[in-house]
């Protein structure tokens, strides 16, 4: 077993569980009997759920920041009205996920518009701009505009608030802090999902910032602790097949990457609940018997999919049209102007902290350097 690693994929806890056996068999002879072959990876699955979670924490939980006009509780009342009360309670994954990437969406169109209005005076609306037939160097020049403008940084935030409070403008603050926070979680996203693990690494450090100030510390310890074995600890050979093992793509399509732990929650959901039975046959014996089966059952499914024609019918859902949410959303922001600084506007909203404006001891180049 010297020669060999077993690569263990999970969560908090079972990062726990295994700290604890390999502390309980610490004063064994040999590496085999200390368990020291086994390699725990963060599941980068939880990962994501524990980001959603900070966010939350950050923008929704505090009472005193629903009270700003261009609040996220606020644009959920347009995106979700149905759900802002368990928004605002104890909200799950997927309904924060799809918030927080409908809310960005929504916030970048708008700077789309105001930078569009600053460079082309003519431009009215989003429609003209589009018809404007700008070349790509332009648009990226644009796009480099809008982060710099609209999205916060430390120093940047940290001057706007050494500012006396009449000077200030409390909702533009919160609203380019929020901007960053919800592009530091889609760019992550969007990382897992194209298999870029380098980005994936680096994103961690700031989130490890915000894990912090939320409460979640040993979340912020453990993905620390990882990350400094990944670049100080290990060898330079298995760090390199931890990275290319953190991520798995069952399909072999293009930007459909995962983290092996949301193919064991996947396994899970099928074993325990879809395929378990039901009344008496609820049982553990049953969900035992049955588990073996549960990849014929999926072929069996998908084969009367094909058959019948019914594809994206059964499995996958129609992604839902936000035109009408995104305009809604966009006359919100036209009134409440989130996006530009004015004087005195709205002073006595809540300030939302910047949590990443703090050392971690982890240098930015070294993170994900590899594969940069």
């Amino acid at each position: 077993m010297l020669e060999w690693v077993i690569l263990f994929h999970g969560d908090l806890l079972t990062k726990e569980q295994l700290d604890s056996v390999h502390a309980s068999r610490s004063i064994e002879n040999s590496a085999k009997a200390r368990f020291q072959h086994i390699i725990f990876i963060p599941g980068l699955f939880h990962y994501k759920m524990a980001c959603v979670d900070t966010f939350w924490r950050i923008w929704v939980k505090p009472k005193e920041g629903r009270q700003d006009e261009s609040s996220m509780m606020e644009h959920m009342g347009t995106l979700r009205p149905d759900d802002t009360g368990k928004f605002g309670s104890l909200p799950g994954f997927r309904m924060v996920h799809d918030a927080i990437n409908h809310d960005l969406t929504a916030s970048l169109l708008d700077c789309w518009l105001l930078e569009a209005k600053k460079r082309f005076p003519s431009c009215s609306s989003l429609d003209d701009f589009a018809a404007a037939g700008l070349s790509w160097e332009e648009i990226v020049a644009m796009s480099e505009d809008i982060v710099e403008n609209y999205v916060a940084t430390s120093p940047v935030i940290t001057e706007l608030r050494d500012k006396r409070p009449q000077h200030r403008d409390h909702r533009f603050e919160n609203q380019i802090l929020r901007n960053r926070n919800e592009l530091l979680y889609i760019d992550m996203c969007y990382a897992i999902n194209a298999g870029d693990i380098g980005c994936v690494e680096a994103s961690i450090a700031p989130w490890v910032l915000m894990f912090r100030a939320t409460g979640k510390h040993k979340y912020a310890t453990h993905m620390l602790n990882f990350i400094k074995d990944l670049k100080d600890r290990y060898p330079p050979e298995l760090s390199r097949i931890i990275r290319m093992n953190w991520l798995v793509n069952p399909s072999g399509r293009p930007d459909s990457f995962c983290g092996v732990d949301w193919l064991v929650e996947l396994n899970n959901l099928y074993t325990k609940v879809i395929y378990a039975g039901g009344s008496s046959n609820h049982t553990i014996n049953h969900i035992i018997k049955e588990s073996p089966l549960i990849e014929l059952y999926r072929e069996c499914h998908m084969a009367v999919e094909h058959g019948f024609h019914l594809v994206n019918q059964t499995v996958w859902h129609a992604p839902p049209n936000m035109k009408l949410i995104f305009r809604l959303l966009g006359k919100k922001f036209t009134k409440n102007t989130p996006h530009a600084f004015t004087v005195g506007q709205n002073c006595y909203s809540a300030n939302i902290e910047d949590e990443t404006d703090e050392p971690t001891g982890i240098e930015p180049d070294d993170l994900g350097a590899e594969f940069t």
